[in-house]
């Protein structure tokens, strides 16, 4: 098998590489599976050679066929996916059968793989990619007892506990700069319709326009979400200090400190409202079109705040609940902190479920799967049916324009998810489509920044956007911040009164 490898793979390159000849990777799984303890002279060896033949280039089965076995064949044609078939399906199907030689050497090649996506596109998506196939790690476990697939288990932690820290450093920076420069970008478009735009600017906007001098400046969005990050830093450190702490009551007092930024004084301790570098900062104190919702509740005493609102203010800050809590207690808090400022159902369940979503995606879940999760927990929430049909809208949408306008919390949560699933691979170009809308432009610029940016990491973000962000300092502490206590507290998790 080795010498028909080298056959059909003679000329072929590796994608991304330059030059580097394809056969490199089929030795690579070889060697990988050797190295775990697999007999040279096992047809696994014979199967890791030729696992992309059948997929990748023209040999016939008969030609497999006459250098090796019935077994061999069907052991590469069980690893052969089907042209436009479901990946999730293919990996499942694997994982399934129960054919031990055929889950090492799958578990070969994708921590082959995935080292290789390390050197072409970062450990982020080195680590979603190996997350991609958690099945097949799981699968490995029901055998761990088998000494080789022991070592494969070994293999795939070993790599896991390298690429997480990085990864999850960069998904953070990603979410909070890229969220940042999608409210920047959509800024000035925010009460223009579609035509306007182009007949204001000529065309799509897809530079910051709002200076004329190529910068760009973050709205109450990104503010508020940045004493999001500050609340749940602050309820960290009390929990861990005082062992007990309410994290809405400390999220509260983080807004109150962003009312003042608006020229309100709150009505709270002066030395309490003024704590902290983030309220120090000047450039926060402006007044970007903040939504009289939000003002309104912080300025009443009332907790949870009694309007019926569903206005987009709960779900423009929730993503830092995403990037600290486990999904359900992310959802949970995404609740509890949404109920601050708005009273209606669904726009605290839209609050929940993209705090959700944002942490199923941390856990290096495909957006699909985390979508997939999301709208499962729910189906079991009776007040959440507004928000989870706006998610499947967002889905089956053929055209934006079918979802709203995002003035509304589902709505815009559902525009920066159609954004998402149609440009996961373009951050520019989703966040693009997401601030060119008759509608609330920077909000669903920041959402689709926000869900786009921690799937693909900060490099995804145009260099120019974050070069010309004028708050891209503050922003890139406050997400510094936020990554490094993950660093002493890997749960994640507070205790609440």
């Amino acid at each position: 098998m080795k010498e028909l490898a080298h056959k059909y793979h003679a000329g072929q390159k590796r994608k991304g590489e330059g030059n580097i000849p394809y056969i490199v990777h089929p030795e690579a799984v070889v060697d990988t599976l050797l190295k775990w303890g697999v007999k040279p002279d096992s047809p696994m060896i014979s199967i890791a050679w030729g696992h992309d033949l059948l997929e990748d280039t023209k040999v016939t089965e008969a030609e497999i066929l006459n250098v090796s076995d019935e077994t061999v064949l069907a052991g590469i044609k069980m690893l052969t996916r089907p042209r436009e078939a479901d990946k999730k399906l293919y990996l499942e199907g694997i994982a399934d059968s129960g054919n031990r030689d055929i889950l090492l050497v799958k578990v070969s090649d994708r921590i082959c793989n995935s080292k290789d996506f390390i050197k072409l596109e970062g450990k982020l998506s080195a680590y979603r990619y190996l997350h991609e196939a958690d099945c097949l790690y799981h699968a490995l476990k029901n055998i761990s007892d088998d000494p080789v697939a022991q070592n494969a288990l070994t293999a795939w932690e070993t790599l896991d506990n390298e690429l997480r820290e990085p990864a999850r450093c960069d998904a953070v920076r990603g979410c909070l700069i890229g969220g940042a420069a999608g409210d920047a970008l959509g800024s000035p478009l925010e009460f223009l319709r579609k035509d306007s735009i182009k007949s204001v600017y000529g065309e799509n906007v897809s530079q910051y326009v709002e200076s004329g001098d190529g910068t760009g400046s973050i709205t109450d969005d990104t503010q508020m979400t940045l004493f999001t990050v500050e609340g749940l830093l602050r309820a960290n450190v009390r929990s861990r200090e005082k062992g007990i702490c309410d994290p809405v009551s400390v999220m509260r007092f983080a807004y109150l400190r962003w009312l003042k930024t608006q020229g309100i004084e709150p009505e709270a301790p002066e030395d309490f409202i003024n704590s902290g570098w983030l309220i120090q900062e000047k450039q926060l104190f402006q007044q970007r079109a903040p939504g009289n919702t939000c003002i309104t509740s912080l300025e009443s005493k009332s907790v949870p705040a009694r309007n019926n609102s569903k206005g987009c203010g709960t779900v423009m800050r929730m993503a830092p609940v995403g990037l600290f809590f486990e999904p359900e207690q992310a959802y949970d808090y995404g609740c509890k902190f949404s109920a601050l400022t708005h009273g209606h159902p669904t726009g605290i369940t839209s609050g929940g479920a993209f705090a959700m979503l944002i942490a199923y995606l941390m856990q290096g879940k495909t957006l699909e799967e985390s979508l997939d999760l999301t709208e499962r927990h729910l189906e079991k929430i009776p007040a959440a049916s507004e928000t989870l049909a706006a998610i499947r809208c967002a889905r089956t949408a053929s055209d934006i324009s079918e979802i709203g306008e995002g003035w509304i919390a589902e709505e815009a949560l559902a525009i920066g998810i159609y954004c998402a699933v149609h440009h996961k691979w373009n951050f520019k170009a989703g966040v693009i489509e997401a601030v060119n809308i008759d509608g609330d432009s920077d909000s669903t610029g920041a959402i689709t920044g926000n869900i786009l940016g921690v799937i693909l990491g900060e490099n995804c973000i145009p260099e120019k956007w974050r070069k010309n962000l004028r708050e891209y300092e503050i922003v890139s502490r406050t997400a510094d911040d936020l990554y490094r206590i993950f660093e002493c507290n890997e749960s994640g998790h507070v205790t609440e009164d």
